[in-house]
């Protein structure tokens, strides 16, 4: 005969049901542990970067957009994203000029009666015919992949060259998107053919409009300056301050233009028109990015040689800025292009 068991007594009850009940949130919590994690996975492989444009025929495709009806998708995840790695920044990359100019008129910055050109086409490679608003969106596509790589968040303010977007429209892009930095990609362009180098620009520290943000773009075009000299070998010329081109003018964030080398040079054409060099340089441009938010810059990259010696412009002493009508003669129209 098999004894009769006795019955459990109140605590032992209470010890099973506890463990039953432990069991049950073990198995809830290890789910949700799984579906979050396909969740961020999913977030990751996407980027979760995208931009929506409404109510323009345009033909801008970019990632960025062109109007006030831009809509910014994906804001769970870049909360998401940047809450799981607090060095994530947003930078917004502006392509310099499109394929066909539009000389109709806008304000070289708010509220101001004098006004310009909203956009022009660029100039072009004296050497190559590279036209200049190819050689900006070919960097500016590369300098995209590469920043991401690195764990940016990119908005591109056009990816094609058949769009319609004035400057003042492109640093608006930047203001909509709060952008940690804003860089306009360009060429350079000069009447002496034997000038040469990479130039970045920046508003002077009395802008009306911006002056506040000086010091944070006057470091901005420092760093990227130095860097993507660095990288490509190219003679650096020196920050110019200057409050005459409208998208800087418009620009609520910290901006620069990278002059990336003249257009008019013919080494530094042909170097420009060379794959290699142009993933070089938007290599040295995240480099400089990277060194102005205090990240680690990579070295993952080799450097080339430098560039022959060329007739190289005198920089005034002590300060890097060019000297006035001492270096470098810009033709009426560059000066209009690029701004």
């Amino acid at each position: 005969m098999i004894p009769a068991q006795a019955e459990p007594g109140l605590f032992h009850k209470w010890v099973i049901y506890m463990r039953r009940r432990l069991r049950i949130c073990r198995i809830f919590i290890a789910w949700s542990v799984l579906a979050a994690t396909i969740i961020l996975a999913a977030i990751f492989l996407s980027g979760n970067i995208a931009v929506v444009t409404s109510g323009s025929s345009s033909g801008n495709i970019s990632a960025g957009c062109r109007d006030s009806d831009n809509v910014l998708t994906g804001m769970a995840g870049r909360f998401i994203l940047k809450a799981l790695a607090a060095e994530a920044r947003t930078v917004v990359i502006d392509p310099g000029h499109q394929l066909r100019g539009d000389s109709s008129k806008e304000s070289v910055a708010p509220g101001s009666s004098e006004t310009k050109a909203r956009v022009t086409g660029g100039t072009t490679g004296v050497y190559t015919g590279v036209p200049e608003y190819q050689l900006n969106l070919d960097v500016s596509l590369l300098l995209q992949a590469e920043l991401q790589s690195r764990g940016y968040n990119v908005i591109m303010c056009r990816t094609s060259n058949d769009v319609n977007i004035s400057n003042s429209e492109r640093a608006m892009i930047a203001n909509n998107a709060a952008a940690d930095a804003f860089v306009r990609i360009h060429a350079n362009g000069s009447e002496d053919p034997g000038v040469n180098g990479i130039m970045t620009i920046c508003q002077t520290a009395s802008n009306p409009y911006n002056g506040a943000l000086f010091d944070r773009s006057y470091s901005l075009s420092s760093m990227i300056l130095e860097h993507a000299a660095a990288a490509t070998g190219a003679a650096k010329q020196g920050v110019w301050q200057t409050d005459t081109m409208s998208g800087i003018n418009w620009a609520q964030v910290p901006v620069t233009i990278v002059e990336m080398g003249y257009m008019s040079n013919k080494d530094e054409d042909i170097r420009m028109s060379d794959p290699a060099y142009r993933q070089l340089m938007a290599w040295g441009i995240a480099n400089g990015i990277d060194a102005y938010f205090g990240t680690e810059v990579s070295s993952a990259s080799p450097v080339p040689a430098p560039m022959p010696e060329q007739n190289v412009p005198v920089r005034a002493s002590g300060d890097g800025f060019l000297k006035k009508k001492a270096n470098i003669r810009l033709k009426r129209d560059v000066l209009a292009e690029i701004a």
